[in-house]
């Protein structure tokens, strides 16, 4: 007679071989996602262009990048569309720059507050410039606009954007570790090339240091830090919203008074006080581009030779 040991020993050995060989099935397809999700490029959103454009140089092929605000638009009166929520709630990385983007963050609180956020503003060390006043300003610190709030144009600084790529590619390497050595090379040849831009920049501008440089609004306050140029005026201390008539007055009356000859308006704002102030004092317009996207420059290092060219042109003459 067999005793019950005997007689169910045979009876477990299929299940146990159906169950290691259920295990080894599971274990091989936790093995081909990782390996599909170790392939799949990283999904970024970002706020602006120029961030847009050294996220794609740091990440090459490893990420897929979408910029949400579209050319030619501000990002100070931007509203983002609903469509634009699922692209949030599906990014493994979302890019802000801080200070002109808060749209970006009330978005994100609203469909995807967990995910992963880099604002470049507060991780990037940088000498803060006053802003004169910018939409998001109250809304974000409490205070009126304008009061205690840091010029949110950093990018415009090539300085500024080299720390900001290495804090690029270090979030990369959090979300993506078997791309960690391929993102830091990326990284260090654009800080390489972005040392020479400087470079560049800083010798063409450098015969009109000395000249009044008068743009339309506070964009270009890092810019002008960088290479030296006398920011004597701008025309609209709040973007997207034009200035009172006593405003323009009083400005047309500065303007003058620094002897400019040229003021510079941008492609992404309104340009009619621009065409106000310099039919009064007799001054040419020349349009600038902060942000850049077709059908401007497409990459930062173009964005910047870009206005450099034109700054350096216009107050030569």
């Amino acid at each position: 007679m067999r005793t019950s040991s005997q007689t169910t020993e045979p009876r477990r050995g299929p299940f146990r071989l159906l169950s290691a060989a259920g295990l080894a099935v599971s274990v091989l397809s936790l093995q081909l996602v990782m390996a599909q999700a170790s392939t799949e490029p990283v999904e970024v959103v970002v706020s602006i262009h120029p961030w847009a454009d050294l996220v794609s140089r740091v990440g090459g092929d490893d990420v897929e990048v979408t910029t949400l605000l579209p050319a030619g638009a501000s990002p100070h009166a931007f509203e983002p569309l609903p469509s634009q929520a699922a692209l949030l709630a599906e990014a493994d990385l979302v890019v802000m720059n801080g200070g002109l983007d808060a749209w970006l963050s009330r978005l994100l609180d609203a469909v995807a507050p967990r995910a992963n956020r880099l604002v470049i503003m507060d991780r990037v060390d940088f000498v803060p410039i006053q802003g004169e006043g910018h939409d998001e300003t109250e809304a974000a610190s409490g205070r009126p606009e304008g009061v205690g709030a840091a010029n949110p144009h950093v990018w415009l600084d090539p300085q500024v954007a080299a720390r900001a790529v290495a804090v690029i590619a270090t979030e990369l390497a959090m979300i993506r570790p078997a791309g960690a050595e391929r993102f830091e090379a990326r990284a260090g040849a654009l800080e390489a090339q972005l040392s020479q831009l400087d470079a560049e920049l800083s010798a063409l501008l450098a015969p009109v240091r000395d000249r009044p440089f008068v743009p339309f609004h506070d964009a270009w306050a890092y810019f002008a830090a960088r290479y030296q140029l006398d920011l004597v005026a701008t025309l609209e201390p709040f973007p997207g919203r034009e200035p009172s008539a006593r405003y323009v007055a009083e400005t047309v009356l500065a303007v003058r008074r620094t002897g400019a000859t040229v003021i510079f308006d941008e492609r992404q704002l309104s340009g009619r006080t621009a065409r106000v102030v310099a039919e009064s004092g007799g001054l040419r317009v020349v349009t600038l581009d902060p942000i850049g996207g077709p059908p401007g420059p497409e990459s930062y290092l173009d964005l910047l030779r870009h206005n450099a060219s034109l700054i350096a042109a216009a107050l030569r003459e």
